[in-house]
């Protein structure tokens, strides 16, 4: 029951194709080929499309250094006995044990040392601290710094080869814990240290703003990100229908995936992976997406008084 049927003599010979398929045998293009409207000369290339950002993914852990270093309470208070000429570090604090404070100006990193690069004008300092929370920590008379003998570009940037306005080490005394702590812990030495600048205020005095955290952990660096939400994430006491452990784009699912460079934790795996092929910004504060980084996080016990939980990199 076919359409075609054969009769004797020659079969007929097919039709020509149409003549823009003919043209396209020799090289032209069909007329459809740009169907597409071409931008006007000397107008600007469209965007390119965004390449999804890439998931890393990373196991997160609380560190508990021993010592929380009270951030908002960071500032610079004038020296009495020097006329209110220098000034020195100041901050509020808590401690699970025994330590020392060291604060050097214009620092450099040698290994788990501070070392300063005005060796001939300032000298770095080391102050010890006892055991107990709400801790006042202040420099020593004599001690400080006097701005107006430094540029305040010295004062307010990095300088050549690493060299920070103002930085301080925290110790804890290994050796006063062994008791507390059992013998593994003991064994571990950890130096926390913060590198700042100053920053200058309205009304021409000057602050301080850290810009870098390393913590060293037997003689291993790492370099500390505050990751922001992580904290309900890990905290195992929070109740279940608490706010802020669920995802912001399913509210179901708990929050796993930190979105990179303003370090928001916001987003569960599924809605990550959703996320880089829809848009670029982030959920919460509308920054540029540059990456997604995926983050287990260990649920340990920490011990309360003193203790600062940072996430360091595996």
């Amino acid at each position: 029951m076919g359409n075609t049927a054969s009769s004797g003599g020659a079969s007929p010979r097919p039709p020509p194709p149409p003549p823009h398929l003919e043209a396209y045998r020799h090289g032209v293009p069909p007329p459809y080929y740009h169907s597409y409207p071409r931008p006007p000369p000397g107008a600007a290339a469209p965007p390119p499309v965004p390449v999804p950002a890439h998931v890393e993914r990373h196991r997160a852990v609380a560190v508990s250094v021993g010592v929380n270093v009270k951030g908002d309470t960071l500032r610079l208070v004038p020296d009495d006995d020097d006329d209110g000429r220098s000034l020195l570090l100041a901050f509020s604090f808590d401690a699970d044990g025994p330590g020392s404070i060291t604060v050097c100006f214009f620092a450099q990193e040698d290994k788990c040392a501070l070392k300063t690069a005005k060796e001939n004008l300032l000298q770095p300092v080391t102050v010890p601290f006892k055991e107990g929370r709400g801790q006042e920590f202040k420099q020593p008379s004599g001690s400080g710094i006097d701005v107006s003998r430094f540029e305040e570009s010295e004062l307010t940037n990095v300088g050549e080869g690493g060299v920070f306005p103002v930085a301080f080490k925290v110790q804890m005394d290994v050796s006063g814990n062994q008791e507390s702590e059992g013998a593994h812990e003991t064994e571990q030495s950890k130096y926390l240290v913060k590198y700042a600048i100053f920053v200058k205020k309205d009304n021409a005095e000057y602050g301080v703003h850290v810009v870098q955290q390393i913590l060293w952990v037997n003689g291993i660096r790492y370099v500390l990100q505050e990751i922001y939400g992580i904290g309900n994430t890990a905290d195992k006491n929070a109740h279940e229908d608490d706010s802020g452990k669920e995802c912001v784009v399913c509210l179901s699912e708990p929050r796993d995936t930190a979105v990179l460079p303003c370090r928001h934790m916001c987003l569960c795996r599924e809605c990550a992976q959703v996320l880089k092929y829809q848009t670029n910004k982030c959920p919460i504060c509308r920054q540029p997406v540059e990456g997604l980084r995926e983050i287990e996080v260990d649920n340990k016990p920490i011990p309360q008084q003193g203790s600062q939980q940072l996430t360091a990199p595996q």
